[in-house]
């Protein structure tokens, strides 16, 4: 596989890391957007030497707060910038109030094709976002990047202010993240579900991917992102939630084992599992994943029914549990396989437009990474995607 690339105007004073990746950077400080939404270490180089752009050693960049290791589990966790870099609030323009109006019109439709949930997406959630503007700074963005998808016009102009947008959505996110409380948990959980349609829907984040590896750590990363923001407001204000303007989106039917509505060839999953010499402690980890990962097929009708918005297909990352997300992150084949059939539920979505083929390629990728062996376990995702 490889991904198709687009020519993009260079940044000449970004970081150094987007410099490396040949990606756009948006230039923020201390942590640019591309760097905070991979969790990434964002250096600049320092006026100094930003001359002699090949000169990358410590001692020539300006270093931002070190990200947490990778390779831990429960390290994944948003960390936008700090608010020493763009203001929490831009300055908001005609612009922006053109991209208001997009979203109260058009947009917000294509979040959920329930009516009542609709009219939260296109009333509350704009009424809950004048005051936090980190959450209006996100709806924005995903307007932009739904022009951007809609090929409206001015697509270079629309997906820079959707990334501008989300650097300052991130910026804001910070200033809130520890202290979930009663006031804060809504806005947080819309920025939660906002969240995933953005790092998915963002093309800009993959066209110059190349390689299996390079998107498949493009999932992962947002795997882990998704899943670590609605945690915050999963644990302890569920009830809150439910009861509040915005109880609409809570709504849900909630199957209970045994899962009927399962496709046969997902209960192979368990027996590779168990075929797998596998420690007590990562039985656990992937018997909970496969467990999550049945219960949304059963939600959500896949493969008998194909989904034109993203409701509920994001319910999967943000279940995932600590033990299973570090194995993902260490490229368990197991955990990679698992992966792969949630990318038949994402092939199913593709219809949405924050999604589009972000399912078949993440099979392929994940094909292109497991060895001979594990081809048998991709059988019924690879038939999937080249079926229809």
């Amino acid at each position: 596989m490889v991904m198709p690339r687009r020519t993009h105007k260079k940044s000449r004073n970004g970081c150094v890391q987007c410099k490396k990746r040949h990606v756009k950077c948006d230039e923020t400080k201390p942590r640019c957007v591309n760097c905070t939404t991979a969790d990434a270490q964002c250096r600049y180089l320092t006026p100094a030497h930003r001359a002699s752009s090949n000169d990358l050693d410590q001692s020539s960049v300006w270093q931002a707060t070190s990200p947490s290791n990778a390779g831990q589990g429960a390290g994944m966790i948003l960390t936008p910038a700090t608010s020493t870099g763009a203001p929490l609030t831009p300055s908001w323009d005609i612009h922006d109030m053109e991209l208001l109006h997009h979203w109260c019109t058009d947009a917000y439709l294509t979040m959920t094709d329930v009516p009542d949930q609709q009219e939260v997406w296109k009333t509350t959630a704009i009424k809950v976002a004048l005051s936090h503007p980190f959450l209006l700074n996100e709806v924005l963005a995903i307007a932009a990047l739904h022009l951007v998808a809609s090929g409206s016009g001015r697509h270079d102009f629309w997906q820079t202010r959707a990334m501008e947008l989300q650097s300052h959505a991130l910026n804001g996110f910070n200033s809130i993240e520890k202290e979930v409380d009663e006031t804060t948990c809504v806005p947080i959980l819309l920025f939660s579900a906002l969240l995933g349609s953005h790092l998915l829907g963002d093309r800009s984040r993959t066209q110059d991917l190349t390689s299996h590896s390079e998107y498949l750590d493009h999932v992962v990363h947002c795997v882990g992102l998704m899943r670590s923001v609605r945690s915050l407001v999963l644990a302890q204000w569920t009830s809150t939630l439910q009861e509040s303007p915005i109880g609409a989106l809570m709504v849900s039917r909630n199957p209970q084992p045994p899962y009927h509505n399962v496709h046969p060839e997902c209960r192979e999953l368990t027996a590779m599992v168990r075929q797998s010499d596998l420690g007590v402690s990562s039985i656990e980890a992937y018997d909970a994943a496969i467990d999550r990962l049945f219960w949304l097929f059963d939600l959500t009708d896949v493969p008998s029914k194909i989904h034109d918005t993203p409701r509920s297909v994001f319910a999967w990352p943000v279940q995932l549990r600590d033990d299973y997300m570090s194995l993902l992150i260490r490229r368990q084949p197991e955990a990679l396989i698992i992966l792969a059939y949630y990318g038949v539920l994402l092939h199913f979505y593709r219809k949405a437009w924050c999604i589009g083929n972000s399912g078949a390629s993440l099979i392929r990728a994940i094909e292109g990474q497991v060895g001979n062996y594990w081809s048998r376990w991709l059988q019924w995702p690879m038939q999937m995607i080249a079926s229809i």
